[in-house]
């Protein structure tokens, strides 16, 4: 019999996979697999179990996450660093889900599981930050902590809106050199300096739940990665330059920001706070962004499901004079 390992967060999002989890195990049954469970019960939980799984002698055919965007960060870096690793399936159940929206993995259970334990894998690329690999974003900048620090009774009560409440109490309006970060950033082909409101380096075609960023850039396996900047803007003209820049997702605008395809990333900069996934990603001064070429084994739906394609969030609206 075939054997599957499933690690879950039991808190993640609403819970939800606590009341699914005897119908997820019998449908794993059901499809010839001898089920271990796991439920997480720390953080990087997830991460340690895989690292140290050595598969020459647990020999399981198939390994399924449930959880949200921090729990497939996880995910890829136990399985990066684990033994003869089977393929991967994902069951989201977190509060935004970016990287099951940018792969058409659905958010009913049910559904993600059977496109789980279904035979047949894709290469995915990722991406390494320095000595940890990501999924879909590493980002630094005003409101990248926030989906870290938004308390998780928010989320449930929220969504992913309160993403934005949460943003919107971290900015300084008064005072926008508080939020920005002074570096150097180079990438195959060029460079830049000065000081910058927010960027990130994604390989996804979603980032808390809009598609405005990397709007007809996204592929998995091209070996590249998407990097987006905003530099300070130094008036309320410019804010407004970035405002339409947003609503028009076009980030060509070299005066207050740009975007570029890279295999490659570097960052130097005093100590700076980076967000990986959605989670907190250390205080850097020196950082390199790499592209690593379909790496990861990951099972994936033939094609997009209808309810795992999220609608971009309503465009914010110029400033007034």
């Amino acid at each position: 019999m075939k054997k599957l390992l499933l690690i879950y967060n039991p808190v993640s999002g609403d819970g939800r996979i606590r009341s699914a989890l005897s119908e997820l195990i019998n449908l794993f049954t059901s499809q010839g697999f001898l089920v271990t469970t796991y439920p997480t019960q720390k953080p990087k939980d997830a991460w340690e179990t895989l690292e140290h799984l050595d598969n020459t002698v647990e020999n399981y055919d198939r390994i399924i996450v449930c959880g949200g965007d921090g729990m497939m960060h996880e995910a890829l870096n136990g399985w990066m660093r684990g033994t003869e690793m089977p393929p991967l399936g994902y069951i989201p159940s977190g509060t935004v889900n970016d990287f099951a929206s940018s792969y058409g993995i659905s958010k009913d259970l049910i559904k993600a599981a059977e496109h789980a334990c279904t035979p047949g894998w894709t290469s995915l690329d990722t991406g390494r930050f320095n000595d940890e690999y990501f999924t879909y974003v590493a980002a630094f900048g005003v409101g990248t902590s926030v989906s870290y620090q938004t308390p998780q009774k928010r989320k449930q009560i929220f969504g992913s809106a309160a993403y934005f409440i949460e943003a919107l109490s971290t900015v300084d309006f008064a005072h926008w050199e508080n939020n920005c970060e002074s570096m150097e950033i180079s990438w195959q082909g060029g460079t830049a300096q000065g000081d910058f409101l927010f960027g990130m380096v994604s390989n996804s075609k979603y980032v808390a739940g809009s598609d405005l960023f990397t709007r007809d850039l996204f592929n998995w396996h091209d070996g590249l990665l998407e990097g987006v900047f905003f530099r300070r803007p130094m008036n309320l003209n410019e804010l407004n330059q970035i405002i339409g820049c947003l609503i028009r997702s076009d980030f060509n605008n070299s005066s207050v920001c740009f975007q570029v395809q890279s295999p490659w990333f570097e960052f130097k900069s005093s100590q700076t706070e980076w967000t990986l996934d959605g989670e907190y990603g250390g205080m850097h001064d020196h950082v390199t962004i790499t592209a690593i070429p379909e790496t990861l084994r990951m099972i994936l739906p033939p094609e997009p499901t209808e309810d795992s394609l999220e609608e971009p969030n309503p465009a914010p609206q110029p400033a007034e004079e």
